[in-house]
């Protein structure tokens, strides 16, 4: 008998979400460029569902994907420094639960 698992999931399926892991990092450090990463180009089509921040220069935002409508959460963080800044930006992909929890979150709360 199988068994519903992490397989079965529609990421793994899925042309975009496939080559996203469930936690993704990257980082830029201004003046730094061989030591920079990025996040795979599938994030980049991932469409923005509610942003948490709109006129923030941190980003906090759920986004979805527009194939198989896994929710992923991306956020970005950065430090200034004298010769620049270093920028950090995280994607995390969440369960259906998480999901519905950060797309009910009241901007009070």
């Amino acid at each position: 008998m199988l068994h519903s698992g992490e397989n079965d999931a529609p990421h793994t399926q899925c042309g975009m979400c496939s080559s996203l892991s469930d936690q993704e990092y990257a980082f830029q450090k201004y003046g730094w460029d061989k030591d920079n990463t990025y996040l795979p180009a599938a994030a980049n089509h991932l469409k923005v569902v509610r942003d948490f921040q709109p006129y923030d220069s941190r980003k906090l935002q759920v986004r979805k994907c527009s194939e198989c409508g896994t929710y992923y959460l991306y956020r970005t963080d950065y430090e200034y420094l004298v010769n620049g800044s270093e920028d950090e930006e995280y994607l995390t992909r969440l369960t259906e639960e998480q999901a519905a929890e950060y797309l009910n979150w009241s901007a009070a709360a």
